[in-house]
């Protein structure tokens, strides 16, 4: 276990990184000058009223899209509801998960499970991204998947600390604003881990 954490330190930092969501941008940043808006739907039943807005993770500091019908509901909440609440618990529950399950079984490697192909596209890809050969050729598909898709956001300015739910939670906490998740981050993640290596 200890020389897994050695191996993949870098990797497992760039993941809590991703789930932690750190950075300093706020929720104010995001709604100077809005340039997007976001479909936003309303359900009521009674005196309760549920907004509904499908957020992304990550998204480059240019996209402002806090604003308008959104910050009104936002404003006028008394519970934010996100996919997994970020927490220091919910990042040490997911470290332990990948501690098992980030890498292929003992002895094995990627190009025993890909064409020779998809193999040296991968590594190609693992040179562009500036990733270990050795630890892409380690690694579980789905969380090459997660390595690459960080990567490869990064490279091009998309990160997690503009993504809406970061900036929402930070808000919410501030305001210490009842928050909740549909699911932990360690179940996300143990769903993905579950998925056949051949299909």
């Amino acid at each position: 276990m200890r020389r897994y954490l050695m191996q993949y330190g870098s990797l497992l930092v760039i993941f809590l990184f991703v789930l932690a969501g750190c950075g300093s941008p706020t929720l104010r940043s995001a709604g100077s000058q809005t340039n997007v808006a976001p479909a936003l739907w309303q359900v009521t039943s009674g005196a309760s009223d549920v907004y509904l807005f499908g957020s992304f993770h990550s998204l480059p500091s240019s996209i402002k899209w806090y604003g308008g019908p959104i910050a009104d509901a936002f404003e006028a909440a008394s519970e934010l509801v996100v996919e997994s609440v970020d927490s220091p618990e919910e990042a040490r529950n997911a470290l332990l998960l990948l501690e098992s399950k980030a890498l292929l079984p003992d002895g094995k490697t990627l190009d025993e499970y890909v064409d020779e192909e998809t193999f040296t596209e991968l590594m190609e890809s693992a040179d562009k991204l500036g990733l270990s050969r050795w630890r892409v050729s380690r690694s579980q598909p789905w969380f090459l998947s997660i390595m690459f898709a960080y990567e490869g956001m990064s490279q091009v300015g998309i990160h997690k600390e503009y993504g809406v739910d970061s900036l929402l939670e930070q808000t919410a906490a501030q305001r210490r604003m009842k928050i909740s998740g549909l699911e932990t981050a360690a179940e996300a993640l143990d769903t993905l881990a579950s998925q056949p290596l051949k299909i």
